[in-house]
């Protein structure tokens, strides 16, 4: 019975990891189950390291997030395969033709998915040899894939920063950036509205593909997106609300879309991290009002970003 027992526990595993890493790696449509939560656990744990030893702690979030994660994906597999070999203990012996004991399966199955193929042990049944075979294919291809995510999780990171430092230049504060828009010239404003809103669709897409980033910080306020992001938003909102600008109004419109359609993805797949109506209102208070908008709207577009400047480590006093 824990023979059956192991092997149905160990396929159960595989076929869940492997759904997962699958997944999150090649699909580009976001994280699996388990390295969605494996990820926001660890931003938690990265959380209280920051308060115990200030912002440096996030210049290794991101390193921290992802060995997680890969380290999850290396044991459930490990696992998942030693159990289904556990289920049949004699099919595994060594070069003399003695049974494999139980730390010499957990060494063999280790090989097999590294792709080292020693050779001191082996498998006796067909199953189990084909099952081998398999997996050590499985071990090539997992490393490989995992790399190259990895590889493209830091593409989108580098971007995301590009993104923040491109906003942090035009102010550190939403009037800042108000004032920098109505005092350059109109063509370079347009310009600039337009190298805005296709980094944040850019931002939006990568965000999709590889939500790990969400977790990803910096100790220096100027790479962060969320408080640069934030800054930007309400900048569109004043600019939006004040009704003598009328020069490039129209074309604030596809930069306050993206920024819309961004906030809707973090708030549809991040919503556990979106704070209550009653939380939000408890926690900021604004130092102006910005006429001509539904304060419903604006309300959730700021409990959104306040959700962002929380992890991060900011609070809405710090937008400026």
């Amino acid at each position: 019975m824990n023979e059956v027992a192991s092997l149905i526990i160990g396929i159960v595993i595989l076929l869940l990891v492997m759904y997962d890493f699958f997944y999150t790696t090649l699909s580009g449509s976001g994280a699996g189950f388990i390295s969605k939560n494996i990820a926001g656990v660890s931003h938690k744990v990265i959380q209280v390291l920051v308060k115990l030893f200030g912002r440096r702690v996030y210049s290794y979030s991101g390193l921290f997030v992802n060995l997680k994660v890969l380290a999850v994906w290396i044991l459930l597999v490990w696992t998942g395969l030693f159990l289904v070999y556990s289920s049949h203990p004699e099919a595994i012996v060594n070069s003399d033709g003695i049974v494999a004991n139980l730390w010499e399966r957990l060494y063999f199955t280790s090989y097999v998915l590294s792709t080292l193929g020693i050779g001191n042990f082996y498998p006796t049944s067909g199953v189990f040899e084909m099952l081998t075979g398999v997996f050590s294919f499985f071990g090539f291809i997992f490393f490989t894939s995992s790399m190259t995510y990895f590889l493209s999780v830091s593409s989108a990171l580098i971007k995301k920063r590009g993104l923040a430092k491109t906003i942090n230049n035009l102010g550190s504060s939403p009037a800042e950036i108000v004032e920098s828009f109505k005092s350059f010239d109109n063509s370079y404003t347009l310009q600039q509205l337009k190298a805005l809103q296709e980094m944040v669709d850019e931002h939006a897409v990568n965000h999709q593909a590889y939500p790990v980033i969400h977790y990803y910080s910096h100790p220096e306020p100027m790479v962060c997106l969320s408080i640069n992001l934030t800054r930007l938003d309400e900048a569109i909102s004043i600019l939006i609300g004040q009704g003598e600008v009328v020069e490039f109004r129209k074309e604030l419109a596809p930069l306050r879309n993206a920024l819309t359609n961004l906030l809707h993805h973090i708030y549809n797949n991040f919503s556990n991290e979106i704070p209550s109506v009653e939380t939000f209102r408890s926690k900021v208070s604004l130092r102006y009002k910005i006429p001509g908008f539904d304060e419903k709207i604006l309300e959730y577009r700021r409990r959104v970003l306040y959700s962002l400047l929380i992890s991060e480590g900011f609070n809405w006093k710090d937008v400026g």
